[in-house]
């Protein structure tokens, strides 16, 4: 029972019954304050959006730019890397030279330069830097991976063609020359 209503029962010596319903008004909005509360907190934490720690503290720019872009990564890491390095992922044709650093320290900073070129066709390259690091001997390492995409200016995007048939189910809006 709640305080309040103790309070009215030793006041009063009874329980009248306008005071046992605003005791039970009042629980039932604490109880249902809390419960949205919980809900909301859910909803908050199930639509975050997914981490994107960059501990390597990795930066990329285009030096120069056109069948052959030289890029230059720079590494400021906020921890201590076993190992890193840059791998060629999706649409790289060539990557040299090797880029790669070991024993990388907290706070260091590190740079190296690497000439890429696209792989004929294809609309973009990714850049992959690979950061490696043991945290606890008796556990696998952990591996940190930052991407870099550069789109490659010789391919053209082709044209969409525009449907004038209406998606089914689909109901459009009137535009602003519509009557209202």
């Amino acid at each position: 029972m709640s305080e309040q209503l103790r309070s009215n029962r030793n006041n009063l010596g009874f329980l009248d019954m306008n005071s046992i319903i605003s005791v039970i008004r009042t629980d039932s909005q604490l109880a249902t304050a809390v419960a949205t509360s919980c809900v909301l907190l859910l909803a908050n934490v199930a639509m975050a959006s997914p981490p994107s720690d960059n501990t390597l503290g990795a930066t990329f720019r285009v030096v120069s730019a056109g069948p052959s872009s030289t890029v230059e990564i720079k590494l400021k890491p906020s921890a201590a890397f076993d190992t890193v390095r840059v791998e060629a992922a999706s649409g790289v044709g060539t990557l040299s030279p090797p880029c790669s650093f070991d024993a990388v320290v907290e706070g260091g900073s590190y740079v190296c330069r690497v000439n890429v070129s696209h792989k004929a066709g294809e609309a973009s390259l990714s850049l992959n830097v690979v950061g490696q690091r043991t945290v606890d001997a008796a556990k696998p390492g952990l591996i940190d991976v930052v991407h870099f995409t550069l789109p490659n200016a010789a391919v053209v995007a082709p044209a969409v063609k525009k449907s004038n048939t209406p998606t089914p189910g689909l109901l459009s809006t009137p535009g602003p020359a519509a009557p209202k």
